[in-house]
């Protein structure tokens, strides 16, 4: 596993600060926690599914998690998506459990676990590039392929502005719903965010897991027409690969073993197309 890198930006140090000042420095402490947990679930399946992370950036509004797998193919999308919700329901389970044999501890675990309880539901909303959206666009892409994404994206359009149509509406109302405008804005420009289209594997071999505990093979066909690129999408989980790249007529043109794929995959442009690394062999 890639060593966690974590940088604090300057504006979670306002953050931290304008909590203090407001005497809401424990709030903004717990927050914090339960957001970096989060983002550290994420990192660690990302890295057991040999997707390269490069690091966890706090800054005002939580952390993200930065590194070549935001736009994984399918289950692995969903797998990595699923674990920061998931860390946060367990985390929640476990403030539950410290209640039910410490009862003091509730007083000095509230706002941790009502952090983590709305960071999972939040998250869960079908919104791009929250982590629901995330799973919903996994879920599409077995069916609808490239256009998974656009769904979801349209998806969120539709739930920021119901959103933002309640917080108008409650500007006519005693209770003023600023912070769901804000949160209403925040999705509808995450729809038109544009997320990294590179399938970069950190290490396509878990070579420990490998040793001790074996692995499936599977073989790969595809035309020479297509692009190194749609190779790498379907290369998902803790497996090995190989290729065969073929002709319309379906004749294998060349095959590449489990090292020779990973080489390409991590060293040849994932635009190149197979005809031309054929050509080259």
């Amino acid at each position: 596993m890639e060593r966690l890198k974590i940088s604090v930006q300057p504006s979670f140090w306002l953050f931290i600060v304008v909590a203090v000042v407001f005497r809401q420095g424990y709030f903004a402490t717990m927050y914090s926690i339960a957001v970096l947990l989060h983002e550290c679930a994420h990192y660690v399946v990302a890295n057991r599914l040999f997707y390269r992370t490069t690091e966890i950036r706090l800054n005002i509004f939580g952390a993200v998690l930065y590194g070549d797998f935001q736009d994984v193919y399918g289950v692995d999308r969903i797998k990595i998506a699923l674990a920061g919700p998931i860390a946060n329901f367990c985390l929640c389970l476990v403030c539950l459990a410290m209640w039910w044999v410490f009862p003091d501890s509730y007083y000095y675990t509230e706002i941790f676990f009502t952090a983590n309880l709305t960071m999972a539901c939040v998250n869960l909303l079908p919104c791009y590039p929250l982590d629901g959206g995330r799973v919903l666009t996994g879920l599409l892409e077995k069916y609808i392929g490239a256009k998974a994404l656009n769904i979801t994206k349209i998806c969120t359009v539709v739930i920021s502005l119901t959103v933002f149509a309640v917080f108008v509406i409650s500007l006519f109302t005693e209770t003023k719903l600023f912070a769901l405008g804000m949160f209403a804005i925040g999705l509808f420009s995450g729809a038109f965010a544009r997320g990294r289209q590179t399938y970069e594997r950190s290490a396509l071999i878990n070579r420990e897991h490998f040793y001790k505990k074996g692995m499936e093979k599977k073989t790969l066909v595809f035309e020479a027409g297509c692009l190194l690129s749609d190779v790498a999408k379907r290369m998902q989980g803790n497996y090995l690969y190989c290729l065969e790249v073929v002709d319309s007529d379906m004749c294998v043109l060349a095959r590449f073993g489990v090292a020779d794929l990973e080489k390409l995959v991590l060293t040849v442009p994932l635009t190149t197309p197979l005809k031309d690394i054929v050509n080259s062999k």
